[in-house]
């Protein structure tokens, strides 16, 4: 038998405002797709069963961390426009990750990167498609190819890549894509790695950097879509409660934490549970959320609204400021941690029974206690007796 340590069901709380915190991005290069939405769409790292030997290398060095923060493979550079402050946030061996450690695993030097086969048109252009979860303007792209000479066996470097196009601000289609015409070279063939930077233009320098690995003049490409003008995102949702209390836990490796929602009438909405691992023992949090978030429209979140970005983010820097935020205050949620290392209660062997005799002396267990017969009896429930009866 598992024990649970329960959160109470939460019902609106005040919204605690953060005046400074690390953000992250949100979206990924969706065509030709980059290297922890291959991944994460080939799936199989809740059921061991990865199919890809790279991704399986991945997430043998961060789990499966950088596959469901697909849409937050990001840095912050303050002084964005300078190339060499970018290089320091971001540095050689580091491209795929965005400098982030956690997410190392899509740094690791492979020829089994899952490659997508692009064809330039006749103006050696190809359309890049990138997913923008939650979409940022005002922005800038940049989009650098790997150089005949490097060696994919070897970290990416930033002396491997060549600067091959820019784009501005683009708009934003209905689907929440970007869509942008990318020149390659024309004398360029076989495989490389596509590295796109997107900027936003802020304070807080937030940028996107993602990894796509490709062939030149294979086959395939994506029907353009016309763009058309962004909407802008609304803070529009209930926060219930912290989604993580101060004081939960510790969760450890071979625990298992739930995560529920219910509707105003309390029927369930959604059960997720996520098995811990050494490889997800502290980044729980941020892939059970990221499981949560993806199945949601928009009328339930994990995480912040974020005032100066205009849209809602999971703060992995502060797990603790992540709220549960819904379409209104009736709904209700709970987390629940299950120990993995509680062992089952062994069941006494001399719980009373109605059809038994029991002599003077014997001793039985019912209803969490024991009872010591006084005399003959059968049929005598113990608790009932009295205090000089025959169950003392």
């Amino acid at each position: 038998m598992k024990s649970y340590v329960t959160l109470p069901l939460m019902s609106l709380s005040a919204m605690t405002v953060l005046s400074s915190f690390n953000v992250s991005a949100h979206g990924w290069v969706e065509f030709p797709s980059a290297r922890q939405n291959t991944c994460y769409l080939d799936g199989g790292f809740w059921t061991n069963e990865i199919p890809n030997l790279a991704c399986q290398a991945a997430y043998d060095e961060s789990g499966a961390y950088p596959f469901v923060q697909r849409s937050e493979i990001a840095a912050n550079v303050p002084n964005y426009r300078d190339m060499a402050h970018v290089k320091a946030i971001v540095p050689d061996g580091e491209l795929c990750s965005a400098g982030d450690t956690a997410k190392k695993g899509l740094n690791i030097p492979s020829s089994n990167w899952q490659r997508t086969d692009l064809t330039p048109d006749e103006n050696n252009q190809i359309e890049l498609v990138f997913f923008g979860k939650a979409p940022h303007n005002p922005s800038y792209w940049e989009f650098y190819l790997s150089k005949p000479s490097y060696d994919d066996t070897q970290p990416l470097t930033w002396d491997d890549l060549e600067l091959i196009d820019t784009a501005g601000d683009v708009y934003v289609d209905t689907e929440k894509r970007y869509r942008m015409q990318v020149t390659f070279p024309a004398d360029r063939s076989g495989n490389a790695i596509l590295y796109t930077r997107w900027q936003r233009i802020d304070v807080a320098g937030e940028g996107f950097y993602n990894c796509s690995d490709i062939t030149l003049n294979g086959s395939g490409t994506v029907p353009p879509t016309d763009p058309v003008d962004p909407t802008d995102p609304e803070n529009n949702l209930t926060p219930l409660g912290y989604f993580v209390a101060q004081g939960f836990g510790p969760v450890e490796a071979g625990d298992t934490v739930r995560f529920r929602t219910f509707s105003a009438t309390g029927s369930e909405l959604v059960d997720l549970s996520l098995p811990i691992t050494a490889t997800n023992a502290t980044t729980w949090s941020a892939e059970l959320a990221d499981q949560f978030n993806s199945q949601q429209t928009g009328d339930w979140y994990v995480g912040i609204w974020h005032e100066a970005m205009k849209h809602y983010m999971f703060d992995t820097d502060n797990i603790y400021a992540n709220q549960v935020l819904a379409p209104n205050a009736n709904f209700s949620y709970a987390l629940s941690l299950i120990k993995g290392d509680t062992q089952p209660p062994v069941d006494p062997t001399n719980l009373w029974s109605k059809d038994a005799v029991y002599n003077q002396g014997y001793v039985v267990t019912h209803n969490g206690r024991e009872w010591t017969a006084q005399w003959w009896t059968r049929g005598e429930e113990p608790g009932t007796t009295g205090e000089w009866g025959v169950w003392r």
